[in-house]
């Protein structure tokens, strides 16, 4: 069933505790010790859901709605015994003051800074200024500062805006954003490469675009691009010593695959290469040329951040970073460490609700914490965090993340030097090489990657030399790793008989990585080198393949396949025998589709019988769609001479992977109407969960939908759907599926020049063509040229049919929305 519920998962009006519509309760929230959680409002269908809020000059807060337009609410205060209260007094439709605002849709970022509301209306494709110019209190005058080229419908656009201790306003954009035209010549992230060894033909076609932050001028007469390599990082903050944080999630349908990369805290550095790329081709947060994680934090919908630099929360809290997850209801408090010219992080819970979809958080003027909930046409409200406690409410300090005031200064002149060495990002400075060159031997990662960054600005021919001539292994291979980003062909055999010079068995671990990626990059910029270099990179790479450290592993079984090296398969099928874990061995299988020939029968036959267990393997949808593309490739290069003897296990590794056992058809009961069985489900107190379950699979849900360790992987996860969303919400998205529609999940409807009509998901855009997803129980696409479609418009129809809940009776409704509130462990990703 594409139970695309929640798909689908859809519009949040009214809470399962009361009948009319209003947020979550406080009631439902676990806050810590000392803190006190206050409701101040629920949205009123009017109002429309809230995605982004800013408090203004008069400390009012302004709110983007999801649909268009802005709301504006006044607080008031009031002390009363003692003790202050604040309430909302008055609540303003923006979109009486001028036309043009009511155009804003999607209002993902709202900044109120300079005099000046900044919007980003992310479908609208536009950054926007909105000003006061006559002092009336009204927005009369609307400014496109930028247009975004937005080339998707699936919210990956222009998001929050935030404003920097530099007197600066940074933007979030997505990786659906292509760089804004006009953007300055002297950014110090510009042109993301792909840099992939071994191209997956299923990735080809996608334009180089990758999330990024942009900073601009008050004006917008300047646009800087400062970091890159991201996906859909919607919001980011800066620290008390000035420094950008962001968290970035990965598609969960990739869990389990080895390119996947878990939600993840990233401190933002000038000319910063975070690795995200599209499919299977993101980059591993090892590669010497990107940046590591700050801190992993699992499955999460990362939304709002803020610092509590300006609170009136007790240490530590007041220290601690705030990351709102939309998907999982939560807020997470961050403890940061200076590590080095960076930081290294560790977090806890702060507050938890069901539902609690946080869209975005702000201190206001009074250091209390705020935040909206809402998204996705959901049910939106505004809470208030204060801290009302005593001294025994706070939390243990834990000792490893504290910072003695020696490590404090030593990590502050870090980053000092850091920023030095950033100073001479984006431009040629003839100072630049000589100041960059000794933190090429850095053991900090940060200060070697802000060195190596400098020094890539300048004019290759004021360093190669030295480049070439470097002694001090990891100032050498760094400095070649430098070089072998320039795509100068011609010096190719001295860089890579350097690297093979400095790169030997007394090499260390984060050495051999630097060798090995710089040896690919020399491939992939550079073109093929010579055989007599082939010969020695192949003899110097079979002495360390297999090796003990996966990280290596990796890049050297790619340099072997693509060097035709006589070693490859059979090492290469041992590894994918033994490998510990699945992401692994999809690697090594992945891989070895590039080797057309040395297959012997008894090759084939191996990694046909690893096929048998892969099509079993766990994790997001897009793990069994990779298996099976990788056994389609494996297929298709069997010769006659062989498929005839492997016949028997071909066919058997060709059977779908092992879905739910078949439901038997239920009578018809109902055609269940919202308002028969509302307050039932409003008002239901202990219900059965196994029946719930049953009912699960009575319905079909499990056919599209994971819950817990069971069900299919086309339609949305289920089992944290309580964390986003309310009772009310559920049963409406099963009766009517197609009233708010997940745009993940939302098909377009395409009508091409030749009448012909295909209706889908777009899976990949690009300037000249798209792939459609025609069928999403099979993963069938077609390939449609943008010059072939006449028009196109969003699907109203939910690919989730209606009527699936006809077959139930109202106390099976019932068990089945008690139990998707009572989730099982997941076993797996």
């Amino acid at each position: 069933m594409l139970f695309a519920l929640l798909s689908l998962f859809l519009v949040q009006s009214e809470n399962q505790f009361v009948a009319e519509q209003t947020a979550t309760p406080v009631s439902a929230i676990v806050a810590p010790a000392g803190f006190q959680v206050q409701l101040l409002r629920s949205a009123t269908p009017e109002e429309g859901s809230w995605i982004s809020m800013t408090f203004d000059h008069k400390e009012r807060l302004i709110f983007g709605r999801d649909d268009a337009g802005l709301m504006r609410l006044t607080l008031t205060s009031t002390e009363n015994n003692d003790k202050s209260s604040t309430s909302v007094s008055l609540v303003e439709n923006l979109t009486s003051d001028h036309a043009d605002i009511a155009k804003l849709k999607h209002c993902r970022g709202v900044l109120y800074a300079f005099d000046s509301l900044y919007v980003s209306a992310t479908n609208s494709n536009g950054f926007y200024r909105l000003q006061d110019s006559d002092g009336d209190d009204h927005f009369d005058k609307v400014t496109l500062l930028k247009t975004m080229d937005y080339r998707s419908r699936y919210g990956h656009g222009t998001n929050q805006i935030v404003k920097g201790p530099d007197n600066m306003v940074y933007v979030v954009n997505g990786n659906d954003v292509s760089f804004p035209e006009g953007f300055a010549t002297d950014s110090p992230y510009q042109n993301p490469h792909n840099d992939w060894l071994l191209p997956w033909p299923h990735d080809l076609g996608h334009d180089d675009r990758v999330g990024h932050i942009l900073k601009v001028t008050p004006d917008g007469s300047s646009w800087t691009i400062i970091a890159g390599g991201f996906r859909n990082q919607v919001d980011m903050a800066f620290s008390p010593e000035g420094e950008m944080f962001t968290w970035d999630a990965d598609m969960e349908w990739d869990s389990g695959t080895p390119w996947y990369r878990p939600t993840r805290l990233n401190h933002i550095v000038s000319g910063g290469e975070y690795g995200w790329r599209w499919g299977t081709g993101k980059w591993a947060d090892w590669y010497p040329d990107s940046l590591p994680t700050t801190l992993d934090t699992g499955l999460s919908s990362p939304t709002g951040l803020t610092f509590a630099t300006d609170s009136r929360f007790p240490e530590p809290y007041r220290s601690s970073l705030f990351m709102a997850d939309w998907q999982n209801g939560k807020i997470l408090r961050v403890t940061l460490r200076p590590a080095g010219a960076s930081w290294k992080a560790s977090s806890d819970l702060f507050i938890e609700g069901a539902p609690l979809n946080v869209c975005d958080m702000a201190f206001g003027p009074d250091g209390s914490l705020y935040f909206i909930t809402g998204g996705r046409g959901s049910q939106s409200g505004l809470y208030r965090v204060t801290w009302t406690g005593a001294d025994s409410d706070l939390p243990r300090i834990d000792p490893e993340m504290t910072v003695s005031s020696e490590e404090a200064e030593t990590a502050a002149k870090a980053r000092q030097l850091r920023r030095q060495l950033e100073s001479f990002h984006g431009h040629h400075d003839p100072a630049a090489v000589n100041t960059a060159w000794s933190m090429l031997n850095s053991d900090d990662v940060w200060l070697r990657n802000a060195a190596r960054v400098a020094i890539e600005w300048q004019p290759v021919d004021e360093w190669r030399q030295r480049a070439l001539q470097e002694t001090r292994p990891t100032a050498a291979l760094t400095a070649l790793l430098a070089l072998a980003r320039t795509d100068e062909a011609s010096y190719q055999p001295q860089l890579i008989n350097a690297v093979l010079k400095h790169w030997n068995e007394n090499s260390s671990a984060e050495q051999t990585l630097i060798a090995l990626r710089t040896l690919q990059l020399s491939i992939i910029r550079q073109g093929t080198p010579s055989e007599e270099l082939r010969q020695a990179m192949r003899n110097r790479l079979e002495m360390i393949y297999p090796s003990v450290d996966v990280r290596s592993n990796r890049l050297a079984c790619e340099l072997l396949i693509r060097l035709k090296s006589p070693v490859a398969l059979e090492r290469t099928l041992t590894l994918l025998e033994t490998a510990a874990t699945q992401e692994e061995q999809i690697f090594y299988a992945k891989a070895l589709t590039f080797i057309d020939s040395e297959w012997t029968t008894a090759d084939r036959l191996r990694i046909l019988h690893w096929f048998r267990k892969a099509l079993q393997f766990r994790g997001g949808r897009i793990v069994e769609q990779s298996v099976r593309r990788i056994r389609d490739a494996h297929l298709a290069g069997i010769p006659e001479s062989q498929s005839m003897e492997l016949a028997a296990i071909i066919a058997s590794v060709q059977d779908e992977a092992i879905k739910e056992e078949p439901v038997p058809p239920r009578p018809f009961v109902r055609n269940w109407q919202l308002e028969e069985v509302l307050d039932d489900v409003l008002h239901m107190s202990d219900r059965s969960i196994e029946a719930g379950q049953q009912a699960m699979a009575a319905a079909s849900c499990l056919k599209c939908h994971r819950f817990g360790d069971r069900g299919g992987r086309e339609g949305p996860d289920l089992t944290q759907v309580a964390k986003r969303f309310d009772r009310r919400t559920i049963l409406e998205s099963i009766l009517q599926p197609s009233k708010v529609i997940d745009p993940k999940y939302r098909q377009t409807v395409y009508v091409l020049t030749s009448g012909k009509v295909i209706t889908g998901r777009t899976l990949q855009v690009s300037k000249n063509k798209l792939v459609i997803e025609t069928n999403p129980l099979t993963g069938e696409s077609v390939e449609v040229s943008r010059d072939d479609i006449e028009e196109s418009a969003p699907s109203t129809v939910s690919l989730m049919p209606e009527g699936l809940a006809n077959t139930l009776s109202k106390a099976e409704i019932q068990d089945l929305i008690f139990a998707l509130q009572h989730p099982p462990q997941q076993s797996g990703p």
